[in-house]
């Protein structure tokens, strides 16, 4: 089973990672989705609200695997993060890359807006990008020749602080679906 799951981690500064809770939208084929996300460093949990039902996705790039979490079950699948189709906007979004357009207001906020090289410098994302770093809204164009679709993506109710490391683990009494 592949894995999607687009997260928003980043750094403050060198070796400082940084940790922070939000509700994720994005626009895109199939979607729109709308999930809690979770990010602590290179861990990454989302909640994702698909058919009334919750489905968890937990990604451990300390441990190169992602699980997805079955609760009806109590199973898990497991994959390595470097063949599963796992996407995160660091890999593809680094505002460090990117240059600055200037300065706007988002939901009253301070933001960057930042135009970063995608696919090789053949196109073109836009991000709008906080003062501690955080990429609040991005726009991704579609790529033909990988099939991504365009996506729109925004970050509300952004909570900074320590995220619960017990949120990036596997639940008590989950057990790994048989392949």
């Amino acid at each position: 089973m592949a894995l999607a799951c687009v997260c928003w981690a980043t750094t403050v500064s060198a070796g400082e990672a940084l940790e922070y809770s939000a509700v994720q939208h994005i626009e895109t084929v199939p979607g729109p989705f709308l999930n809690r996300i979770y990010i602590a460093g290179d861990r990454e949990r989302q909640d994702a609200s698909l058919g009334g039902k919750t489905v968890t996705t937990i990604i451990r790039r300390d441990k190169g695997v992602a699980w997805l979490l079955i609760p009806e079950q109590k199973l898990y699948e497991e994959v390595e993060v470097a063949n599963a189709s796992v996407t995160s906007l660091p890999g593809q979004l680094d505002p460090q890359r990117g240059t600055r357009l200037g300065e706007e207001r988002l939901d009253g906020q301070p933001v960057s807006k930042i135009a970063m090289p995608m696919d090789e410098g053949r196109q073109v994302a836009y991000a709008w990008v906080s003062p501690e770093g955080l990429v609040l809204k991005a726009q991704i164009p579609a790529d033909e020749q990988t099939g991504r679709p365009e996506a729109r993506l925004r970050l509300q109710d952004v909570q900074f602080g320590r995220q619960d490391h017990a949120l990036f683990e596997l639940p008590d009494g989950y057990r790994k679906k048989d392949d």
